[in-house]
Formats: C-alpha cells, structure tokens, sequence
C-alpha cells in the first residue's frame, strides 16, 4: 500500500494591499520530495503525524512537499510553481497511489480563487481520477465550503488554539484513510455553518468558553460512535462568501452525521457571546501593565499586527506607545524590517545608529518611527531551534536578527515576517525575558503556548490593523451576511 502525502496551507488576509508571491509565501521554509521524511519524524506537524501513522500501518508514503503560511492573497504564479511541484510527483507515481492524505488549511485563496483549497484537491482528482480516495487535515480557523466536503472522503480539523495538536490531526486523518483502503470503513461527512464571524484574538481553547465547548463536541463524537467532529473557527480576514465558523462531523456510512453536525452547532451558537474580544488599545494596555503588582514580566500582545494572520509584522502603535513610556525593562520582541537591520548589520556592537523603524508596508498599522542614537545591543545570524509545545525541535529562520536599545526600551528587529512563538527570537539577540518586566510582540494566541504559563500577566492591545478584533473596520464585500457579532439580532 502506497500513500501520497504533503502539505499545501495557506492563510489568506484578503485585506492586504498586495499578493504574496512564492518567495512571500514559502519564507518560513518549503520542503520538497524526501527530506520530508526526516524533517518531520517525530515532530509537532501534520506531516509528522501521518510519518508516524504510515510507519505503525507499515504503509509506504510518497512525499511531494510541504509549505504552510500566513500570506495575502497568492498570486497565481505563485499557485502554479507549487501545483507543479505536487502534480510532477502525482505523474510520476500514478500507477502506485493507492490513497492521498494531504494537508490544506481551509482559508486558502488565491488570485481569482476564492477556494483554494477545492482548487488543489479537483486538480488532484484530474489526475488520480475520482476513484482514489482523499482525506485532508484542515487548520482550526479553515473557512468550510461545501465543494471541499464534496470532494473529499473526510476532513480532519486542528482542536485547539494555539495549535498544539497538528500531530494528532495528520495521525487521525492518515489511519481513517488506511482503514478505507483496506476496506473496513467507508466515511461519511456534513458540515453546519454557524453565521459567526469568530476573531482570532477570541479564539483562545484554553478558556472558556471554548474550553468547555471542545469537552463536549470530545464527548458527543464518544457518545455517539463518531470519527471525528471539528468545530473550525473559520478565518474572518478572508473575504469570501462561504467565510464563518463552523461544524464538522466525519462518521461511518451508518452514522447520522447531518445530525450530529446540527446539534453541536446548535451548542456553539448558544455560546456565541463568548467570542467577543477584549479590546485595549496601546495605551490601554500599557496602563494596566504599570498597576499590575504581580512579580515577573508582562506580556502585552499586538494581534492586530499578528504576522500569523498574514499582516505585515511591522506595525508601529504598541511599540510607539512603549517607547513614549520609556519604562525601565522593557523589550519588543520583535519588529520586521529588513532595511534597519540591513543597515544595522553594517555596524558593530556598540556603536549608535539612526533608523526610520517600521511603518513600511501598510499605512493602516502606523507610520515609521523616528529612531535617533539607537545603541546596537546584539548582532545575530537569526537561527534557532523552537521550543514552544507547536512546533518544538524544528528549526527556525529568522534571516538574520538584531536587538538595539532606545532610552530604557529593547527592541528586536528580524528578517523574517513571522509572530513570536516562545522566548528564540529574544534569547538569540542575547536578551533573557527574566530581565524584563515589559514585554511587547506580535501574535493573537499562538503565543500563548509557550508564555501562558510563563508570563505573570497577558494584556492583548489591538490597535487598528489588517487583523483588528473590531470586524466592524473591515469593508465586507464577499461574506454571505448576517454574521454575529456584526448583526447581534440574527437568529439560527
């Protein structure tokens, strides 16, 4: 038995001004044939998970790549170089593809696609025909549409935000496929939408209500013999008609899922007020820092400017305001702007530079600051080894990494748009969070994974952005309406 495997995930922030070409898209790394294999082995990935299950299975996998990211909409050029890079592998292995198990996000959109991930499983199908059967691991904030359901035999969903259990779905999703293949189960789908428009800075399953929410749709998929059911947040920042939260219930061929997937929705919507954010702005959020008595350090969390949601990660309000505060042990961590760090890889430590600081992609997320006599801390390579639970072991890039001290406040400048998901980027710059008190960076909730037990306090601020908890800023013009919470009157 021979199984084809891979990854294509892309989350669309439909709000940015320009397309993401391939080399935007695949900067956080692209993995091509077999170097899969050892990359992933025993790894927090779906990849890693569908490794493990084919090996206990004694299965062999045909690897074709592996690309995941958060990125404005995608060029079509940049579509087609990795379609070419899975179909070229499908080719080549046609005769031997006894089953596909591949990984897609559910918020994918292209140039003139809104549905990318419909896109990659039917230019698939054109090749293996409709005889082979398909299964599809999905991030928790996918955008379901029916012709991804249609056209897949099940629909694995990530359960938890931050996503620490991506192994568990590529596990999942790869063992329900050779059970089909061997002719012990044949799968049943449906999804419900639920008219909810969900921001990721809510999202968080670690508290309520989503807490008690996941206990239940566990139990309800034990209770009545299920495969799987996944309640997917959906992604509000892609602006496509089928954009909402939602349920979905994977079964056998005997199992009510069209009723399964209506009653727990049913349960979600009954919590819906639950999903409005906290919302503080800059100064908001620094005010409740100082009066907080606690030891330790503070994180104060941009996820109006979280690069996981595909905005440009050099926004400037929050590490404005903490630079107008000028308090003692403060540090940002960190800022994308590959021209300041260019120019400040130039120099040596200690010496003093000028920069015009962030700023330099969308003017919704601030304009550049005016740095003078910034002192050069630390000079880094950018390279580290991740420790938060999400993606523990694998390598990470930042493209070269410095940190530089203006007044009493840290800041860290990288060469990669990516948020911050554990301590790497500080320690790497030389920086130790034990040292500070003010901690300032760009994520929603993945974040939460490594400092939720960590930090002494999390304080979300969420100044305007292209990923603003405040949907009521977004100029919707795809989005099938009412939504809750923008319509609060609508019923279900």
């Amino acid at each position: 038995m021979k199984i084809l495997i891979g990854n294509f995930g892309h989350e669309a922030n439909t709000f940015a001004s320009k397309d993401a070409s391939f080399e935007e898209f695949t900067r956080m790394g692209y993995y091509k044939g077999e170097e899969l294999i050892p990359h992933y082995r025993g790894k927090p990935s779906y990849i890693g998970g569908m490794i493990k299950s084919a090996e206990e299975e004694g299965v062999e996998v045909i690897p074709t790549v592996d690309v995941l990211n958060a990125a404005p909409t995608l060029s079509m050029s940049c579509v087609n170089k990795v379609m070419d890079d899975i179909i070229s592998v499908i080719k080549k292995n046609k005769d031997d593809i006894d089953g596909i198990c591949f990984g897609l996000h559910g918020a994918g959109v292209a140039r003139g696609i809104d549905d990318l991930e419909s896109y990659v499983l039917k230019k698939i199908k054109e090749i293996v025909g409709n005889d082979i059967p398909i299964v599809s691991t999905l991030d928790l904030h996918a955008n379901i549409s029916n012709e991804m359901v249609e056209l897949s035999d099940g629909l694995f969903g990530v359960k938890e935000y931050p996503h620490i259990d991506t192994y568990e779905a590529g596990y999942l999703a790869f063992k329900t496929l050779v059970k089909i293949l061997k002719g012990d189960l044949k799968t049943k789908m449906a999804v419900k939408h639920i008219p909810i428009l969900l921001p990721l800075s809510a999202g968080f399953t670690q508290r309520e209500p989503l807490l008690s929410i996941n206990k239940h749709i566990k139990e309800y998929v034990k209770e009545n013999d299920l495969i799987d059911a996944s309640l997917f947040h959906g992604f509000p920042y892609a602006d496509v008609e089928f954009a909402s939260t939602s349920i979905v219930v994977v079964g056998d061929e005997n199992s009510n899922v069209e009723k399964a997937a209506g009653e727990l929705a049913e349960y979600v919507w009954k919590e819906r007020y639950g999903f409005i954010p906290e919302i503080n702005s800059p100064a908001e959020a620094m005010n409740k820092a100082e009066n907080f008595e606690g030891e330790g350090y503070i994180v104060i969390n941009e996820s109006s400017d979280n690069p996981g949601g595909g905005t440009p990660g050099d926004g400037t309000f929050l590490l404005r305001e903490m630079l107008k505060r000028n308090r003692e042990g403060t540090v940002f961590g960190f800022i994308y702007d590959i021209e300041s760090l260019e120019e400040i890889h130039k120099h040596k430590i200690g010496e003093k530079i000028d920069l015009k600081l962030g700023g330099k992609t969308e003017k919704i997320h601030g304009e550049p600051i005016e740095i003078k006599d910034a002192i050069i801390c630390n000079l880094s390579d950018g390279l580290a080894i991740c420790t938060t639970p999400m993606l523990k072991g694998l390598p990470m890039n930042f493209k070269k990494a410095a940190r530089i001290k203006v007044g009493n406040v840290d800041i860290i400048l990288t060469g990669d748009r990516g948020q911050t998901l554990d301590d790497r980027p500080f320690l790497i710059t030389g920086a130790d969070l034990n040292d500070y008190r003010y901690v300032g960076l760009k994520s929603a909730n993945h974040f939460r994974g490594y400092f939720q037990d960590k930090a002494a306090m999390i304080i979300p601020t969420d100044p305007p952005g292209i990923m603003s908890a405040d949907l009521s800023v977004f100029e919707y013009k795809k989005v099938t309406m009412p939504k809750f919470p923008l319509n609060k009157d609508i019923e279900f």
